[in-house]
């Protein structure tokens, strides 16, 4: 009888461990998520689908660093792109333009209806708080763009001036997006990249609400060199963003 007991007995503590470790094996710490939503501003409209993943860092799933893409489409009405390359904005490159003031005599601008398409890759860190508040930044690293060529009104910042010996002041000039997105911080950027601060509340274990404010910048490059040889125009700006989270389970 104590033989049959004690083998009874075995068999239910076997059966109890062999269920725990099925049921609590380790948090999976690769989250995918997919964003969808709209950032919009005066005459810009700014449509966002990302599909992130992120890394769980600590065991608690604090802190996680994401990567991913973001496919967005940008577009509005007779939008004003001004002169983009550093060395004109600032008269430096590199890290020493990040500081410098703006030369406002020698930034031009494009005038041109808008509509840029752009697949970047990004990188970003997120705080997951209380469970199903996510709180975060992320910023596009590297990608292209696509658009059909533009016609766009230019002004220059000093007119028909001495400066400007090809007289192309308050004339129409052709311009395509820039085709390759770089991010190189500040005025060194080169196309079109957006990022963003973000926070992601999850309503139910499929969907989700995130607000945030996006930081964008969107470049056209026209068919011929103008004033100070530059062809490069670009468009900053600052929007809110509304949109929806999808959590992707494995």
């Amino acid at each position: 009888m104590v033989h049959l007991i004690f083998r009874a007995s075995l068999s239910t503590l076997l059966g109890f461990v062999i269920s725990y470790s099925c049921f609590a094996q380790p948090v999976n710490r690769i989250r995918r998520v997919v964003d969808a939503g709209v950032a919009f501003k005066d005459n810009a409209l700014n449509i966002n689908f990302l599909h992130n993943q992120y890394l769980r860092v600590d065991r608690q799933g604090l802190l996680q660093i994401g990567w991913g893409l973001r496919v967005a489409h940008v577009q509005g009405s007779s939008l004003d792109f001004t002169t983009a390359p550093s060395k004109l904005t600032t008269g430096k490159t590199g890290f020493a333009s990040l500081s410098a003031p703006l030369l406002l005599r020698q930034i031009d601008t494009l005038q041109i209806k808008t509509g840029i398409t752009l697949l970047n890759f990004n990188l970003g860190v997120q705080v997951a708080l209380f469970d199903r508040l996510d709180v975060g930044v992320n910023a596009d690293i590297i990608g292209f763009a696509l658009g059909t060529k533009r016609s766009g009104y230019y002004l220059g910042s000093r007119g028909y001036s001495a400066t400007d010996s090809l007289n192309i002041h308050q004339t129409y000039q052709e311009a395509k997006p820039a085709r390759f997105n770089l991010q190189l911080l500040g005025d060194n950027a080169l196309g079109s990249l957006n990022s963003e601060i973000y926070a992601r509340l999850r309503l139910t274990q499929r969907v989700g609400i995130k607000v945030g404010y996006l930081f964008a910048i969107n470049e056209y490059k026209t068919s011929q060199p103008l004033v100070d040889d530059n062809r490069r125009f670009r468009f900053r700006s600052q929007m809110l963003y509304l949109g929806l989270s999808f959590p992707i389970y494995n």
